[in-house]
């Protein structure tokens, strides 16, 4: 079997988790800046005239938080189980813990 790589970032974040990340920001809404700068022509130096900076509210998406949260879910074997099976699944595992342990 190979191995499989994952991308991390410069902050040693994996690809999914910024993804991940992005998705639940847009799910939730966000506040971001943005910032309009005029220079003075190359004959008068330039330099800086006006800054603008103005903040804009990104509303919440709904369709990015189903996805976040799809993504997200652990989605096991157990999820669809009756309380009867999960009992009984509880039972197998405990007889296995306990044969791996008179073993030791």
């Amino acid at each position: 079997m190979g191995t499989k790589k994952v991308k991390t970032s410069e902050k040693g974040k994996s690809s999914r988790d910024m993804v991940l990340a992005t998705l639940y920001k847009k799910g939730v809404g966000y506040t971001s800046e943005e910032v309009v700068e005029e220079y003075a022509s190359e004959e008068k130096g330039g330099e800086l005239l006006k800054r603008k900076i103005t903040k804009k509210n990104i509303p919440p998406d709904v369709s990015a938080l189903k996805t976040y949260l799809e993504y997200t879910r652990t989605n096991s074997e157990y999820d669809n189980m009756s309380d009867m099976q999960l009992q009984h699944e509880k039972m197998r595992l405990l007889k296995l813990l306990k044969a791996e342990e008179d073993k030791l």
